[in-house]
């Protein structure tokens, strides 16, 4: 998935100067903090209280007058809101900050100190605020698909800021050209901030899980990858995957030859085991496509499919699944989905509706929803017989653990790994 979320979500709420609502507050944060890290908490809260009155009653203010989040006024609140977040709860440490706002996402008596109206109001200020700069993806932006260049960049990104690297990607800011590449590593700060810190680590995350899936099924003898809208993906060209594997990307007839026309810019080899099928869903199915393109069906295969579900409509979705249960026992299919709304906190909401906004304004609608336990129903139908489902917080357990810079995941996507 490619664009921006709650990322800015519910955990920039302010304090009042209520001392017992602050330490009944604070002691939330008790699962999620170390003793030190709670007595710091604490005391930052009860020293900025005075100053969360004061800019509380100004947003208040231009939320009654009718401003809108983007206004001038209302983004000068949401850079001092942002700032006082920061100075209320961790300062410059990181890995503090991300712990705070895992806490904002899991405990709702955090943010029950603020109206609800206006929690929301500044939640969408604040993402606007730290949406990308107007020229950033806008370099040349020849893509068929702007989220394509959006996912490519941030996973981009994700080479320069995080370290260690979750997913270590060395053509990541290759394939991009050289001017990109160079103006990214010039200044990758601007790909620094509370939205692009989310998202830069679910791609970084969901492109990792996919990949170790694969790496395992090929240990169990599986030696066929297909990935499903690649994208800018580069993991055909960096990795050593058994010399005898076969893998295949499926895009749209536009999407391959602008990538190919990347990879050409880029100085990158087409390995000579990829099969490129481009697909117009209109002409044929996923299932003619790769038979012409070479595909044993008589042998199992994996299948990655990243960023793509969420704007086919539920119909195409279910339909692609179906096939793939009906492909060779042994094979397999890693995807995530976005959640149905209603399971989603207020904040969580909020943001997925700025994210829908942003992409059906740039022609990519978002059309799909699950609930994970009928996902779970509608696969067994279809044949998977194992299904193993991964949250946010498994997938942080796995890729996150001993981190200290703070980096968690979205909250409104999920994945699945099934196997038939």
């Amino acid at each position: 998935m490619q664009s921006h979320q709650s990322a800015q979500s519910a955990s920039d709420h302010p304090d009042v100067v209520d001392g017992v609502a602050i330490a009944q507050r604070a002691d939330l944060f008790a699962s999620y903090l170390s003793p030190s890290e709670l007595f710091e908490v604490r005391q930052r809260m009860l020293d900025h209280a005075g100053d969360w009155t004061v800019l509380i009653g100004q947003a208040t203010q231009q939320m009654s007058a009718g401003a809108a989040p983007h206004d001038a006024a209302v983004q000068d609140l949401a850079l001092r809101w942002a700032a006082l977040f920061r100075a209320t709860y961790a300062g410059d440490d990181a890995a503090l900050d991300g712990k705070v706002r895992s806490a904002f996402a899991r405990e709702p008596g955090l943010s029950a100190n603020i109206d609800m109206g206006l929690t929301v109001f500044m939640q969408r200020a604040l993402m606007h605020l730290h949406r990308p700069p107007a020229n950033q993806d806008a370099i040349r932006d020849d893509s068929p698909k702007p989220s394509a260049r959006m996912t490519a960049t941030l996973r981009a990104a994700h080479q320069l800021l995080d370290i260690p690297r979750i997913l270590d990607d060395p053509l990541a800011l290759t394939i991009l050209g050289p001017t990109q590449e160079a103006e990214m590593r010039a200044d990758p700060g601007r790909y620094s901030n509370p939205v692009s810190n989310v998202m830069r680590a679910t791609m970084a995350v969901r492109s990792r899980l996919a990949e170790d899936s694969w790496l395992q099924a090929q240990r169990e003898g599986v030696r066929q990858y297909v990935i499903l809208g690649a994208g800018l993906d580069t993991f055909a060209y960096r990795t050593g995957a058994h010399p005898d594997a076969d893998l295949f990307e499926v895009d749209l007839p536009a999407m391959q030859r602008w990538k190919r026309a990347c990879l050409r810019t880029a100085g990158i080899a087409e390995p000579a085991r990829l099969r490129y099928v481009a697909i117009d869903f209109a002409e044929t199915t996923l299932e003619q496509g790769l038979l012409a393109s070479g595909l044993n069906a008589d042998l199992p295969v994996t299948f990655c499919w990243l960023g793509v579900s969420m704007y086919l409509t539920t119909q195409v979705v279910l339909h692609t699944l179906r096939y793939i249960a009906s492909c060779a026992p042994g094979s397999g299919i890693v995807f995530d989905y976005l959640m149905q709304p209603e399971r989603l906190t207020l904040s969580e909401r909020t943001g997925l509706e700025m994210m829908a906004a942003g992409l059906a304004a740039q022609g990519e609608p978002l059309q799909s929803y699950f609930d994970p336990e009928i996902f779970e129903h509608l696969l067994r139908q279809f044949g998977f017989r194992q299904i193993a489902h991964f949250s946010p917080q498994s997938l942080s357990e796995r890729y996150l653990t001993g981190r200290s810079d703070g980096l968690r995941l979205s909250d409104v996507f999920r994945m699945i790994r099934a196997t038939v």
